[in-house]
């Protein structure tokens, strides 16, 4: 009786702890469900640096099909794809050059409810590097999330755009008039030295020839402008919002549209892309209140209207970039004929980056879920070095553009609690150890209409300890672990872009951040669990290992603390809520 008393406790425990060892795979959220979901086409007059050009902008967010008064809501994540001339390649580059740009925007949107309104700069949007055609208008789709907002009586709160503000960086990636190289083995398992086999001037090239481009856009008046609209019911007792002051300082702001009077941009705006378009700065990342009352709004005011964001990170700063080799088992093959940049002889230097990432891991035998790298507890940074490879085949119509980048994450140990067969209470701290670095492959153009994928492979080993059943102690031993590396392919994609609105799901992009998810989590068997003579191998193999697990993750955007104004580092870089769904 003694014995099938023990053996219930252990398997009470392993049942519930193991389930624990996703804890902090991670890291990586789904906003809005329902509601409005479509497309919005706006004119605007851009100040490019070959003067003032008229582009229509396509803008796509879906938003909730309700919210409830003092309860905060988040529209979902904003697509801008902005058409950029021909020209523009030639500000980095010269004839015959190819050309790759990426960047980030900041939209001004404004926020009404009745007679009350407040601007928002919705900054934190990114694009990922693509490639820019020779000859006719390219195009460059900036993705990103968007804070929360409050408001504290029932009524329709409506979304307008605003001014536009870019801040590009072109580059040429390649040199045309080179010898296009043939890589010696297209395959997967290519060792670098094989598929990095582009020409030294190609490389050379590659490495020059950068351009910082900052664009102010406005609108064209007498449009419709409004992205959406959200209907809020009447609230709880007692949920008024709390009243919030303008940040920094800066006194009443213009309204929403750009300059004074609807007046047209006549030069490029000073770089950054997180100042407002009334040139107010304006915080990005998880301020207490980013919401400017509209002179002539109601009394009540930003108290009436608040745009929130989400925790506070407290750092700006990124770790040092991983340096190392991409995992050659984990890259497409190349096409055939393809350009592959660098050469060996001239690397690409070091673009250092970060981000936050968190989630939910989805045990499947448990029918139980756990946090991943808890935002509201010291948050582990994804370190980043951006664009180790380049691989590129250019066409009319169609083509092939992929960038490789590096990653890197050690996450804190993990604390994690289960209800067993729904009442014992059961705790587990689980240690996350990567093996090797993160791979980090993105293809597709949005100037072909592809897809743009994002696959970030890695591995890590997990060890369980310091487990309690109902308060008391279950020694496992120091080494109960899988017995094999945890294989994480995390998948994102990006296609609001395309002519159909893609899948119709929130986008990702790197830079830009979004929603990341493996479907099919295999956990290996696990090793080494036990002590005392009694092995608990089989039991937590038992209650946790095997198919079926899932990871549903959301990433901030970047910090890219070496360009001119650090993008996505100030005032703090973004810590993202949850995701609030499976994917």
């Amino acid at each position: 009786m003694r014995n099938a008393v023990g053996t219930r406790r252990s398997v009470r425990l392993a049942a519930v702890a193991a389930a624990g060892l996703l804890a902090g795979l991670l890291p990586g959220t789904d906003s809005a469900s329902g509601g409005q979901d479509g497309r919005l086409s706006l004119d605007y007059t851009c100040g490019f640096p070959g003067g003032n050009r008229s582009v229509t902008v396509e803008l796509q967010q879906a938003y909730p099909g309700g919210a409830s008064a003092g309860t905060a809501f988040r529209p979902g994540q904003l697509t801008v794809r902005v058409p950029l001339p021909a020209d523009l390649a030639g500000a980095a580059a010269g004839a015959g050059e190819v050309v790759a740009a990426s960047g980030t925007a900041a939209l001004t949107t404004a926020i009404g409810q009745g007679a009350t309104s407040v601007r928002a700069d919705w900054t934190a949007l990114a694009a990922s590097t693509t490639p820019l055609p020779g000859d006719g208008d390219g195009l460059l789709a900036f993705t990103g999330t968007v804070p929360a907002v409050t408001v504290a009586a029932p009524g329709e709160v409506t979304f307008t755009a605003g001014a536009l503000a870019l801040d590009l960086t072109v580059q040429r990636v390649a040199n045309a008039a080179a010898p296009t190289p043939t890589p010696s083995s297209p395959t997967a398992s290519a060792p670098a030295a094989n598929v990095a086999a582009a020409s030294a001037p190609a490389a050379k090239a590659a490495s020059a020839g950068a351009a910082r481009i900052a664009v102010a856009c406005v609108p064209v008046a007498g449009q419709a402008a409004e992205l959406g609209r959200v209907v809020v019911a009447e609230g709880p007792a007692g949920s008024a919002v709390p009243s919030a002051p303008a940040p920094g300082g800066s006194g009443p702001a213009r309204p929403p549209g750009g300059a004074a009077g609807g007046g047209t941009p006549t030069g490029t705006a000073a770089p950054g892309g997180s100042a407002s378009a009334s040139g107010s700065p304006t915080p990005s990342g998880p301020s207490a209140s980013a919401g400017l009352t509209v002179p002539g709004a109601a009394a009540r005011g930003a108290a009436a209207i608040r745009v929130q964001a989400g925790y506070h990170s407290g750092t700006n700063q990124c770790p040092e970039p991983p340096e190392g080799a991409l995992d050659a088992g984990r890259l497409p093959p190349v096409p055939e004929g393809a350009m592959v940049l660098p050469d060996p002889e001239y690397p690409f230097p070091s673009v250092p980056a970060c981000a936050y990432a968190d989630g939910f891991a989805n045990v499947a035998k448990l029918g139980q879920a756990t946090l991943v790298n808890d935002p509201a507890k010291s948050p582990a940074l994804v370190g980043l070095n951006l664009t180790r490879r380049l691989v590129m085949l250019w066409g009319d119509t169609d083509g092939y553009f992929e960038a490789d980048s590096l990653g890197e994450l050690k996450l804190p140990v993990a604390e994690s609690t289960f209800l067993t067969y729904g009442f014992v209470p059961t705790t587990a701290k689980i240690e996350f150890t990567p093996l090797g670095l993160l791979t980090i492959v993105a293809t597709g153009n949005a100037n072909w209409n592809q897809p743009s994928l994002f696959t970030i492979g890695g591995h890590q080993s997990m060890r369980i300890y310091d487990v309690k059943v109902n308060g008391t102690p279950l020694d496992v031993g120091p080494d109960c672990r899988t017995a094999e590396p945890v294989d994480l392919v995390l998948k994102g994609r990006q296609d609001g872009y395309l002519p159909d609105g893609g899948d119709g799901k929130p986008d990702y992009t790197l830079q830009g951040g979004g929603p990341l998810a493996q479907t099919d989590l295999y956990v290996p068997p696990f090793t080494g669990c036990g002590s005392h003579g009694e092995d608990l191998d089989a039991l937590f193999t038992a209650a946790v290992s095997g198919p079926g697990n899932s990871l549903n993750l959301m990433q901030g955007p970047i910090c890219t603390p070496t360009s001119d104004q650090p993008n996505g580092c100030e005032p703090e870089i973004v810590i993202p809520d949850p995701p609030t769904r499976r994917r």
